[in-house]
């Protein structure tokens, strides 16, 4: 790696695992943490949501360094489940929306969607377009061999119509000291931006030359509140673009959350195969915790799904605990274990996430 980053020197270098197979590794070795990411229902995105998986990862490595979402998607193959394959036409545009706002969500630096075309050479015959998963992602599809054009689906009409205005800030499930920062980050058709909060516009402004914007909204000395904002995209015509809303939480005092604790005495794999688990769950006013703790368990062995668990909470229990075991499977080397909870502030809705990673060698296994 030394050698590497001496021929190339001021440019920063990556390389994109995958979470399903490698999130565990130790990526601080390189300059960026890059990886592919899907919402597929297990792992930390059954716990902690989408957003929050990718928050916590690269929280997990400690260095603060930037992060790229180098893949997701979803394929729209007539065979699949669990999201992978088998996916409407409509179903893969809504979920490409709901990943850009997510991704945003979840202060990457940058991401790729996955991918512009279908990958008719997957599966091996590339002259003939399989009804595998992997061959069926791209936002443009094409008839036959023959069809050099390609027609655009739904997805791609979704994501033109998103990418007008890209809201970088504020935050869904975030918390504001009465200031909120905008970052807006506008294609050239948009010439004015409005925000909209209980029927009022409470801000208005033009992006610069660059179509960039950034300011604030003030709540100066306002109490605890939850504010679901709008965000609305005008062309020089006075045409609405593009409409966003996203719900946050203000106050003019630091926020003292509930807390979600993840313990195991496990700390080195090779002397046990039975994982002990507990969960501790403290809460107090003003939020109002949901019905539910989700767990999942995943030993990120091949493309194998993690197990998911639920146990029912008691929403009014201000402080309350549970245990479980898992059973590590032969061969493993590693285990991970998530949980999640969410907790409510009228239509503010945050989730609280943690997680632990157990292996053989204890810590995090370093790349390379």
């Amino acid at each position: 790696m030394a050698s590497f980053t001496s021929c190339i020197p001021g440019i920063p270098v990556t390389i994109s695992g995958n979470t399903a197979i490698t999130e565990w590794l130790d990526m601080n070795l390189f300059d960026v943490y890059g990886r592919n990411a899907y919402d597929y229902k297990e792992g930390s995105n059954y716990t902690h949501g989408y957003a929050n998986a990718q928050r916590a990862i690269s929280e997990s490595f400690g260095q603060g360094k930037p992060a790229l979402v180098t893949e997701f998607g979803r394929s729209v193959s007539r065979r699949g489940s669990d999201f992978y394959g088998g996916n409407t036409l409509q179903e893969q545009a809504t979920a490409m929306v709901k990943y850009y706002r997510d991704i945003l969500d979840s202060g990457v630096t940058g991401f790729c969607p996955f991918y512009y075309a279908d990958g008719w050479w997957k599966s091996g015959e590339p002259q003939i377009h399989n009804d595998e998963a992997e061959e069926w992602f791209g936002f443009f599809g094409f008839k036959d061999v023959k069809d050099t054009q390609g027609y655009p689906r739904p997805a791609w009409h979704a994501l033109v119509h998103y990418n007008q205005a890209l809201l970088a800030s504020p935050k869904n499930q975030q918390f504001y000291l009465n200031q909120v920062p905008i970052e807006v980050f506008c294609q050239p058709a948009v010439k004015r931006l409005r925000v909209i909060y209980q029927d009022s516009i409470v801000l208005e402004a033009a992006p610069d030359a660059r179509g960039y914007y950034s300011g604030q909204l003030s709540f100066a000395g306002e109490e605890l509140k939850d504010r679901e904002l709008v965000f609305e995209s005008y062309d020089a015509q006075g045409r609405l673009l593009k409409l966003e809303s996203i719900i946050v939480l203000t106050g003019k005092e630091p926020i003292q959350w509930p807390t979600l604790e993840l313990r195991t005495t496990v700390t080195d794999l090779q002397t046990v195969r039975d994982v002990p688990i507990e969960l501790r769950i403290q809460n107090q006013a003003p939020f109002t915790l949901g019905h539910e703790v989700r767990y999942a368990l995943s030993h990120h062995k091949g493309w194998g799904r993690a197990e998911a668990r639920t146990r029912n909470i008691d929403p009014k229990q201000q402080d309350q605990a549970f245990a479980d075991r898992y059973q590590i499977p032969e061969g493993c080397a590693m285990l991970a274990i998530y949980a999640g909870t969410d907790i409510h502030f009228g239509k503010f809705v945050k989730t609280l996430y943690a997680h632990r990673y157990c292996t053989q060698a204890p810590g995090r296994i370093p790349f390379g």
